[in-house]
């Protein structure tokens, strides 16, 4: 049961993601004043995102943009 919420958790989080850049590339076209809505929404989606991973796949990401960050500046 423990894993179906996670898994909830990850794709309701990756379809708000989806749903802020959408609101992002409409933003850019319109002009539109949505930058609040934006940002509460990624930050929500975010913390979904952070609820359904496990902690090793946590600290996989971590180490990856460790390297990611001493690749560019070296």
């Amino acid at each position: 049961m423990l894993n179906d919420i996670k898994g909830l958790c990850l794709f309701l989080g990756l379809i708000g993601l989806g749903y802020a850049a959408l609101l992002i590339v409409v933003a850019l076209l319109t002009g539109a004043k949505i930058i609040k809505s934006i940002f509460f929404i990624s930050i929500f989606s975010s913390l979904l995102i952070s609820v359904g991973l496990t902690p090793q796949v946590k600290n996989r990401l971590a180490l990856y943009v460790k390297s990611l960050s001493y690749k560019k500046f070296a």
